[in-house]
């Protein structure tokens, strides 16, 4: 049997010659798009504008590439893409769509990004480049983005004034609920004196109605109950004063004694008991205990926020979105709640039982708090806009449901509104601050109400909180962190600090937030970065409110290696702020004021000082050791990243 030679034909040939210059085609399309990829990754590089960022934050990723900045993607986004081989990706990359996006990520790999956008559990990574982060550190205790930590500012803060509710960070008292029998026992002293307040405080409101509260015939509840109030007031007046008790000398109310008082009061405050006395009786102790209350309430302001109820929020230490809250007013039922929830770290918050409504329906303030340490400074920046949160219930002290006193977006979308509520209040439960001032307009509020107390009050307790916070804050250049800052007003529309967020949520869950939410991530942007870039750049809506500056010198005298100074930036008049600054560097304190052999500075209370004046130097007998450089990472990453 003979081989016959297979001949192809002349159209195979030409066929198989154009398959393979298309190939070649091709491969030199992708060739010559590797290096443009990487011609434009090493620009980046050496302009420092390769970020990365975790979560679907569209905005912050939209308004980096806008900026010429080239993104270093995750893991997990475009997955599947991120699998395939560079020349895969390169053969179907078309400008701007997803192919390129991961191949110039392929490309970038060998270079650590220069803007990280990271969930706050995450660990730091690329510390010797120092990218601008969004996280700003500091120990556990004084996070004030927890519960727990707030608390430990706010007692800071306290101390820097001298006295409790001192100006400059007004909050709802509160106390820490763990394994602190200490602590526990101030709670128990505030909640019966609380108790003694808000009784006195029902028999002032209801004087004019005497048949509510006495009956000389018929009346169940015992004088002494009134007496008892009255006494333990001007003992802790006199407490206040630091002068002797007119009851020292006797012997302090038993246990049984106060268990007596509660179940007394509230019988009168809540079952409409009343009292076995005569008007002429029930007069005179109206007008004790009404000097009695305004003596205490010029010391304590926030007294004035308690009303009759002595209600108690309870909130665990270490979450948000409002998981896990109650409201409480018996003491036991307290104590209880907390001992069988160790695990959650409750901290019990004094209910605001008057604050300002709006059509009768709670509401709060979210505002933005931008916080930036740069290489010398640390700068506090607040948001010239924000937003209102309605409860979607009529607010009612004696219906204790979440849907009615939580006013937390995450909390009030699973219920639906009221059909009997105000029909001006808003369908999404949220205003805009313009629908806000208009309301106040018409509410025959001064012109300047928002200006010269709301915002002003943002300010003073956010500065307030800052400074608290930097005994624990790690001083790391370029980072950066926004907070979502919960306020409520009362009925003179004074702030007081509810919480502060460290992730707050940025999505467009109604058409209020569908607009602020985005111009308050592109303005952080204009500050983060276009501003360290350009200092006559744009800040959009974030106003600078407050400076420290903090300088790093290199002396062989290391008892002059480090210098703080704070200014507050020329707005408005301002009430007093505290002055004493610790700085921690690195999660490690560094700093003791250091005292000159010479002299010793004047002392001065913090108190006494406007924060426009306010100036603090601390000196630091740590040496600062410089963050190296990587050079031999970069010189490898060039050499894998240059054209071939």
């Amino acid at each position: 049997m003979s081989l016959v030679a297979y001949i192809p034909s002349p159209f195979q040939i030409t066929k198989v010659i154009g398959q393979s210059e298309k190939s070649d085609a091709a491969a030199l399309q992708a060739k010559t798009l590797a290096g443009i990829y990487r011609a434009k990754v090493i620009e980046a590089y050496k302009n420092r504008r390769i970020f990365t960022i975790y979560g679907n934050y569209n905005t912050i990723r939209r308004a980096l590439l806008k900026r010429g900045w080239l993104e270093r993607l995750t893991p997990n986004r475009y997955a599947k893409l991120q699998n395939l081989p560079l020349d895969i990706l390169l053969q179907h990359a078309k400008r701007g769509n997803e192919y390129e996006t991961v191949a110039i990520s392929k490309i970038i790999n060998h270079f650590p990004p220069f803007f990280v956008w990271q969930p706050k559990a995450q660990r730091d990574l690329y510390g010797d480049v120092k990218p601008y982060r969004n996280r700003v550190r500091r120990g556990q205790g004084f996070d004030f983005s927890t519960k727990v930590g707030l608390i430990s500012c706010a007692e800071q803060a306290k101390l820097w004034y001298g006295q409790e509710g001192g100006v400059g960070m007004l909050y709802p008292r509160f106390f820490r609920l763990g394994d602190n029998e200490e602590e526990q026992m101030e709670f128990v002293k505030d909640f019966q004196l609380t108790q003694c307040r808000s009784f006195l405080r029902y028999l002032i409101k209801n004087k004019d109605d005497p048949e509510l509260i006495i009956d000389f015939e018929n009346g169940v509840i015992s004088p002494q109950t009134v007496n008892f109030a009255l006494e333990q007031i001007q003992c802790h007046i006199d407490e206040c004063e630091n002068v002797d008790g007119l009851s020292q000398a006797d012997k302090p109310p038993s246990e049984k004694d106060w268990q007596d008082f509660l179940t007394n009061s509230n019988q009168v405050i809540n079952n409409a008991k009343q009292i076995k006395w005569n008007y002429r009786e029930l007069m005179t102790c109206v007008r004790t205990a009404d000097v009695m209350l305004r003596s205490i309430e010029d010391k304590h302001p926030d007294y004035k926020w308690d009303g009759m109820k002595n209600l108690w929020i309870l909130k665990p230490g270490y979450q948000s979105r409002g998981l896990g809250i109650v409201i409480r007013n018996n003491l036991e039922d307290i104590l209880r709640w907390a001992a069988s929830h160790l695990n959650r770290r409750y901290i019990v918050q004094k209910y605001i039982e008057q604050p300002l409504l709006i059509y009768n329906t709670k509401f709060d303030i979210r505002q933005y708090m931008l916080l930036v340490i740069r290489d010398s400074k640390i700068e506090i920046w607040l948001y010239r806009d924000c937003y209102l949160r309605f409860s979607s219930q009529e607010y009612c002290i004696d219906d204790l449901r979440e849907s009615v006193h939580l006013t937390n977006n995450s909390v009030q979308k699973k219920y639906k509104n009221k059909t009997s509520r105000d029909p001006r209040l808003p369908k999404n439960n949220m205003w805009c601050l313009e629908q806000f001032k208009v309301y106040l307009k018409g509410q025959n509020k001064p012109e300047e109400v928002w200006e010269s107390k709301v915002y002003a009050g943002f300010r003073e307790n956010l500065i307030a909180v800052v400074l608290a916070s930097l005994d624990e804050t790690n001083l790391c250049e370029n980072c950066f962190e926004l907070y979502g800052c919960d306020f409520m007003l009362d009925n003179e529309c004074t702030p007081i600090l509810i919480e502060i967020n460290s992730t707050p949520d940025l999505s467009a869950s109604t058409e209020v937030t569908a607009r602020i939410c985005p111009m308050v991530m592109e303005d952080c942007i204009k500050v983060v970065v276009d501003l360290s870039r350009n200092k006559r750049a744009s800040t959009g809506h974030f106003q600078k409110v407050y400076e420290i500056s903090y300088n790093f010198k290199q002396a062989e005298d290391t008892s002059e290696a480090f210098n703080v100074q704070g200014k507050a930036m020329e707005l408005h008049s301002r009430a007093k702020v505290p002055c004493k600054l610790n700085i921690f560097k690195r999660g490690k304190k560094v700093c003791t004021p250091s005292k000159s052999p010479s002299k010793e500075p004047p002392k001065q209370k913090p108190a006494s000082l406007p924060i426009q004046s306010r100036k603090s130097n601390i000196n630091i007998s740590n040496n600062v050791r410089n963050a190296l450089h990587s050079n031999a990472k970069e010189a490898l990453a060039l050499r894998y990243t240059m054209p071939k």
